[in-house]
């Protein structure tokens, strides 16, 4: 098949896209390396106009299918393999969703409109209505702090959470509209200090999460998925408490778990999202191994070097570095350098060897 993806970062997608036998096109904002190799053709999407884009498209000839990235999914192409854009609009509204999950008695953060959270216990996540990979989350702790948190005119868009202590993790998970089959559970690394300087950030995963919460996480996912007829990848997150699990929020699209999932697991996620649209289930998967991915932000604006590319290529070819930048290419404070991936038998095992590959990159970039 000839598949285009269109995302701000497509290199997951695309290469899982290309390891299953397709032909791969590509429209994202950082066309890194290994994206660039897993791709057979792909262009830059800084600051392109929704006109430039079918325009850019329309050079790479018919597609058999268009998977599309958050931000893009409306986007009007023939053959996309996703949710509808009525579903993801239902699904990527944390406030409808919140509204929707209370009906059907799943635990789920009380969650209101910001400018009508005053009822809400303390401390409080305020987070954008839809979107942001909690780029844009923080937390409120008194009145005081959320009187000057909604008298900000910018905040029209932003709801409230009552803020839930424990472990962020996500149940992966391939529907077919009326069916779906939970492939992995993985545990989020949010905020991690050492990745990055935003609090709330998505800094990565490791798949499997072993919990003796699974059942009700996988039960949890499979109603949400039949209940919104969901299709293909999708996700689900939860943060798992004391007293059990609570629903975050639902991702209708590919998540970033897709790297630990397939070292972890063996299975290729593109081909079985292809598949659930012929109504086809994955069967089930057991993990062979522990998988960890790490996300690692800039703290002030970066030149990748050489010595750091060259780094980077060679752990990219033992599959243990993706999301690789050009020699030279200048990046943000606050945005991502690259990932890092490990394999290993424990969880222990995998989470020091990725942490010894972040302080080596953090030397040659925080001189």
């Amino acid at each position: 098949m000839n598949i285009l993806v269109i995302g701000n970062s497509t290199r997951s997608i695309a290469c899982s896209a290309k390891r299953a036998g397709h032909t791969v096109y590509s429209l994202d904002n950082f066309c890194d390396v290994d994206m660039l190799n897993c791709a057979d053709s792909a262009f830059p999407l800084k600051n392109t106009s929704e006109e430039k884009i079918y325009e850019l498209a329309r050079t790479f000839g018919e597609m058999d299918g268009v998977i599309l990235g958050p931000g893009f999914e409306k986007l009007e192409f023939k053959n996309v393999l996703g949710n509808s854009p009525d579903v993801a609009e239902k699904v990527n509204d944390k406030l409808d969703l919140a509204r929707k999950l209370h009906s059907l008695g799943i635990p789920h953060p009380e969650t209101e409109p910001l400018s009508k959270a005053t009822g809400l216990r303390f401390p409080l996540m305020i987070k954008p209505r839809c979107g942001s990979g909690g780029m844009m989350n923080s937390v409120v702790r008194d009145d005081g702090e959320l009187a000057a948190i909604q008298a900000r005119s910018e905040t029209s868009g932003f709801i409230a959470q009552e803020f839930v202590e424990g472990i962020p993790c996500s149940a992966s998970l391939i529907g077919t509209g009326d069916d779906a089959r939970v492939i992995a559970l993985n545990e989020q690394l949010i905020g991690i200090p050492r990745l990055t300087r935003v609090p709330f950030a998505y800094c990565g995963n490791v798949t499997p999460f072993l919990t003796d919460r699974k059942n009700e996480m996988i039960e949890y996912s499979r109603q949400i998925a039949l209940e919104f007829g969901l299709m293909g990848s999708n996700g689900v997150d939860f943060i798992q408490a004391e007293n059990g699990v609570v629903i975050i929020e639902v991702n209708p699209r590919f998540q970033g778990s897709l790297d630990t999932i397939e070292l972890s697991c063996g299975i290729n996620i593109f081909d079985s999202h292809v598949r659930s649209f012929s109504g086809e289930l994955p069967e089930p998967v057991k993990h062979k191994c522990f998988a960890a991915r790490n996300v690692l932000y800039a703290r002030k604006t970066t030149v990748v070097s050489e010595r750091l590319y060259e780094w980077l290529i060679k752990r990219m070819k033992m599959e243990r570095a993706a999301d690789i930048p050009e020699n030279g290419w200048i990046v943000r404070e606050d945005e991502p350098i690259t990932t890092l991936l490990e394999t290993g038998r424990t969880r222990e095992i995998v989470l020091n060897k990725v942490e010894r590959s972040t302080q080596d990159i953090i030397r040659m970039t925080e001189v």
